[in-house]
């Protein structure tokens, strides 16, 4: 029965890639026998036509290899061991090969590629896989979910398991065949796999897939030697059982070898290559210019960091803080002018300037009416005094409304909210990376305080930043105050703008005054008072005087809220020293999510501050 099903499946690959041979049979369970999606290895000797030629060759002095041609050819079940010493460009040309590598890469390091042929029965995504020299997974999916995502996302397969219980047997399948036991390791995530673990699952998508060539980049680094040989027989067979051609990049010959030469069939043999890149005649030299050099050794230093930030947060942020407070200003100076152009109290005050004035001109009179000449003359001249004053009462309302608004209030606000994310996020983003990455851990081991390299100068850049980036804010929405208002007939632009300056910089109700008495010595005593309009030395008062004096203010709320965001940002992403990738989004989350409404709550209390002034 399990032959029957067999050779089926063998009948069913003949037409997607090559001749199969029949001799070989996938190494599943009686019950569990390998379906359709199976590359098996060629016959007549394995040498009908490749799955893959390619070629690659130097084309300048920046090409890391020296070989005149590399040559690899790839057949089903086959395996070429890419060996030379490390920076020759070995994960260069096998990324090229499975696509990885763009025109513009190649460019740079002078390496021509005259060829790449794939077989055309191959489908594309079918075609190459890679295993990372770092162990790549979804880390927000078990292991059985990774295998499940790369089952649903191969078009040759999508659409063959679609009951739970198809899915799962052929996620067990390929589970098993790289070594893994479903029952014991479908359930755990990729944090809770050992290396050797992590690349097996890390080779199931691969399978899962169909990938008929798979690069293997240094696929026994960090494993001790039982578990890089139990890899390397699990990839035997892959070669053998399954039919995937390998690429194999290792420094290891012993376990190369092993995946090499493992079958001692001499038609397997015919298909296993070695292909060794030789350094260049002439190595590429090293920079010498003192410009290179410097870029070198750029970041080291703390004002290399805080240059770098500074540049950041300011110049990539002001597209963002110019286009909103565009929007902002439009808006706000749009409908405030349209407001005031509707109201009209004119009628109104003819209306109580009739009702009052009525009597008071029949009384004066003795007549019983009022003449109503008298009540036209007095109507015409209040007509006309409020035709006078009305406009300009209009005007100077929405001129100071526009400063106080977006210098007191919005300014400082809307800046602080956009750059929570900004620059709060990016912060809390590079700092969770770290932990997850362990970069923390190693500067506490090299003996440099994290906090020292990361947040000092991101907190100084920020601090320079934020009051920069509010100041530009907010004269751009109150500059465009000042061209909409006319436009509605609110005041004229000369006014606007001189009313705008004096509610901006009033006079400060202040005076600072040095006294000083002799001493007996004959030395003076310096006392400095500070006074209030009423001339008392109340320093309360001076102190709410100075605080809530608009620029000061304006900039004090800036850099207050922007120390509760990098605060936040700081805070937040060192609480899990073990951080892991999966947790860098939800950090950034919650340090966006929390400063804002930190920031807001911070906001009301600078208006009651504010409000003590008056």
């Amino acid at each position: 029965m399990a032959k029957s099903q067999n050779r089926n499946a063998s009948d069913k690959l003949e037409e997607t890639v090559t001749k199969p041979l029949s001799s070989l049979r996938f190494a599943y369970s009686s019950s569990d026998t390998m379906d359709s999606d199976t590359t098996t290895n060629n016959s007549n000797n394995g040498l009908t036509s490749p799955l893959v030629s390619f070629q690659a060759k130097p084309k300048g002095p920046k090409c890391p290899f020296g070989n005149p041609l590399v040559k690899l050819e790839l057949y089903a079940g086959g395996c070429i061991w890419l060996s030379g010493n490390s920076g020759l460009g070995k994960t260069t040309l096998s990324t090229c090969l499975a696509g990885l590598s763009s025109p513009q890469d190649l460019e740079k390091l002078d390496i021509d590629c005259p060829q790449c042929d794939w077989n055309p029965k191959i489908p594309p995504i079918e075609r190459c896989g890679v295993l990372f020299q770092q162990t790549t997974l979804l880390d927000a999916l078990t292991v059985a979910g990774n295998v499940s995502v790369a089952l649903q996302s191969c078009p040759s397969t999508a659409n063959r398991y679609t009951t739970p219980a198809d899915r799962i047997r052929k996620i067990k399948q390929i589970m098993e065949a790289v070594g893994l036991d479903y029952a014991r390791d479908a359930a755990k995530r990729p944090t809770e796999l050992s290396g050797g673990m992590a690349r097996r699952a890390s080779l199931a998508l691969q399978l899962a897939q169909r990938k008929r060539v798979i690069v293997l980049d240094e696929p026994f680094s960090g494993l001790d030697l039982e578990t890089a040989k139990s890899v390397a027989k699990e990839l035997v067979q892959v070669r053998r059982n399954i039919g995937s051609a390998l690429i194999l990049i290792s420094h290891e010959p012993e376990l190369a070898q092993l995946v090499l030469n493992e079958d001692k069939d001499s038609k397997q043999q015919q298909l296993t290559a070695t292909v060794k890149l030789t350094p260049p005649t002439t190595p590429p030299t090293a920079p010498t210019s003192s410009s290179s050099s410097r870029n070198l050794l750029f970041g080291i230093s703390f004002w290399d960091r805080f240059l770098e930030k500074l540049i950041d947060y300011v110049f990539y942020s002001l597209p963002l803080i110019a286009l909103t407070f565009v929007a902002c200003g439009l808006a706000i100076s749009m409908l405030s002018a349209d407001i005031l152009q509707r109201i009209d109290v004119t009628d109104r005050v003819l209306e109580i300037v009739d009702k009052e004035l009525r009597p008071m001109i029949a009384m004066v009179t003795g007549e019983e009416e009022a003449n109503p000449m008298y009540m036209m003359v007095a109507k015409m001249k209040v007509r006309g005094m409020l035709n006078t004053t009305i406009p300009a009462a209009k005007a100077t309302l929405y001129a100071i409304g526009m400063a106080k608004l977006f210098v007191l209030e919005i300014g400082p606000l809307l800046t602080a909210l956009l750059l929570c994310g900004r620059i709060g996020g990016s912060y809390a983003g590079k700092i969770a990376t770290m932990q997850a990455t362990s970069q923390t851990k190693l500067l506490r081991t090299l003996g440099i305080n994290p906090q020292t390299w990361t947040f000092l100068p991101a907190m100084m850049a920020a601090l320079m930043a934020a009051p920069i980036l509010t100041v530009i804010g907010t004269w751009i929405s109150v500059f465009l105050g000042g061209i909409i208002g006319p436009q509605y007939g609110i005041g004229t632009l000369e006014g606007y703008n001189e009313e705008v300056w004096n509610s901006v910089f009033p006079k400060l109700d202040l005076e600072l005054k040095l006294n000083y008495e002799w001493t007996v010595l004959g030395f003076p005593t310096f006392i400095l008072t500070m006074y209030t309009a009423s001339r008392e030395s109340i320093w309360l008062s001076a102190l709410i005087e100075l605080t809530t004096y608009p620029p000061v203010f304006h900039i004090w709320k800036s850099v207050t809220f922007m120390c509760i965001l990098m605060g936040v940002a700081e805070t937040i992403a060192r609480l899990q020293p073990n951080l892991t990738p999966r947790g860098v989004p939800g950090v950034i989350t919650s340090s966006v999510v929390i400063s804002s409404l930190l920031i807001i709550v911070a906001d009301w209390g600078f208006s009651q501050w504010l409000i003590l002034r008056v």
